[in-house]
């Protein structure tokens, strides 16, 4: 390429450089890739909106009256998780219990005692 010849759109935005989320010099290009793909796994991943914006900016270059400058800006919105809730069960004496200490008595009078003669049936020894 000569110095006379025009560069088009593509070809300039190949030579841009930016700075992305995660505060890293990179080629314009491969930055969207990246971003890109960091809120399409995400927004899988939790079924919610995200966003990818790429915003050019034009400015008059203040020291060469015929020169431009051109900045990218390449910003997500990636969603995020809730926090799980935990249960516990509390016995109404302060205490809290990861399972409901009053569920066992559902099946205490439901639940008959193992017979010998069905206990060796199960026996596979």
């Amino acid at each position: 390429m000569t110095d006379e010849t025009k560069i088009d759109f593509m070809q300039m935005l190949s030579c841009l450089r930016v700075i992305d989320d995660d505060d890293r010099v990179r080629k314009f290009g491969e930055c969207i890739e990246s971003q890109y793909q960091v809120v399409a796994s995400k927004v899988t991943e939790y079924k919610r909106d995200g966003s990818l914006t790429i915003t050019l900016r034009f400015q008059p270059d203040k020291k060469n009256k015929n020169g431009v400058n051109v900045f990218a800006d390449v910003t997500r919105k990636i969603p995020k998780g809730s926090q799980c809730n935990s249960f516990y069960a509390d016995q109404r004496t302060g205490g809290l219990y990861y399972d409901d200490p009053n569920q066992m008595r559902l099946f205490k009078n439901n639940v008959s005692p193992i017979s010998g003669k069905d206990k060796s049936a199960q026996n596979t020894d």
